[in-house]
């Protein structure tokens, strides 16, 4: 609690009562912390991430469930590879591998942001590596890579489709000028949406429909992250089952 003094003090024969405050003004207490916890999700280990900031708030869609780093299993990479943050993962890229859901979807709409940290000495775009993919129906044995359709996430072919791990080439409509004017720059949350519907895949970026296949003889599996040798975060990660 704030205390009070009182002290007299005379200037040429008038007393003056002053009214010291020691301590009245409130403070107001800092943040409490507690104990960590972890939860085992099979070879990855999840430490509870700190609170997300006002800068990544965000309001997830009421037809959506968020997708954390809990509801997947790492194949290849180490688990050190990823880590859950405030509200997404983070990867280091290296060892290369994957993340995997355990859950199979067929028909979905999936949604995230990630970025790519952008190098110190970075002048032409065009000429940055910053590589990772988003898998979809995963299915088979686990290998690099997977027998799977990947949306790319490599920074110069920004969600383009294509096939992995022995697929069958996939018929693909793509438009590279849609992604170059879409795609933001390295360093920057760029949005990516995937809706799956009966093994055909339509892919938009920062909300610009940029790659769209024809449907074969994958339309169902595990959903993936790939770790291909550079860092990046993911936010916002949620899906909806269609």
């Amino acid at each position: 609690m704030p205390t009070c003094s009182l002290r007299t003090l005379t200037v040429k024969g008038v007393s003056i009562l002053l009214v010291v405050l020691v301590g009245c003004r409130g403070e107001v207490p800092g943040p409490k912390s507690g104990p960590t916890s972890t939860a085992s999700t099979g070879t990855i280990s999840v430490s509870n991430p700190p609170a997300a900031s006002e800068e990544t708030a965000f309001e997830i869609e009421s037809d959506f469930l968020p997708l954390s780093l809990d509801q997947f299993d790492v194949f290849g990479a180490e688990p050190e590879t990823w880590s859950a943050t405030a509200d997404g993962i983070a990867c280091t890229g290296k060892p290369k591998g994957y993340l995997y859901s355990r859950k199979p979807y067929q028909n979905f709409t999936w949604r995230l942001e990630y970025r790519f940290p952008r190098p110190d000495n970075l002048k032409d775009e065009a000429k940055f590596k910053g590589n990772t993919g988003f898998l979809v129906y995963v299915t088979g044995e686990h290998k690099l890579w997977p027998m799977c359709l990947e949306v790319q996430g490599k920074h110069i072919q920004m969600a383009a489709v294509k096939e992995n791990g022995g697929a069958q080439p996939v018929t693909v409509e793509d438009d590279d000028s849609a992604r170059q004017k879409a795609r933001k720059p390295v360093g920057q949350w760029n949005a990516i949406e995937i809706i799956s519907k009966e093994g055909e895949l339509q892919v938009t970026l920062n909300g610009t429909p940029v790659a769209r296949s024809q449907p074969d003889f994958l339309s169902e599996g595990s959903i993936g992250i790939q770790a291909e040798d550079h860092p990046f975060e993911i936010r916002r990660m949620r899906i909806r089952v269609d």
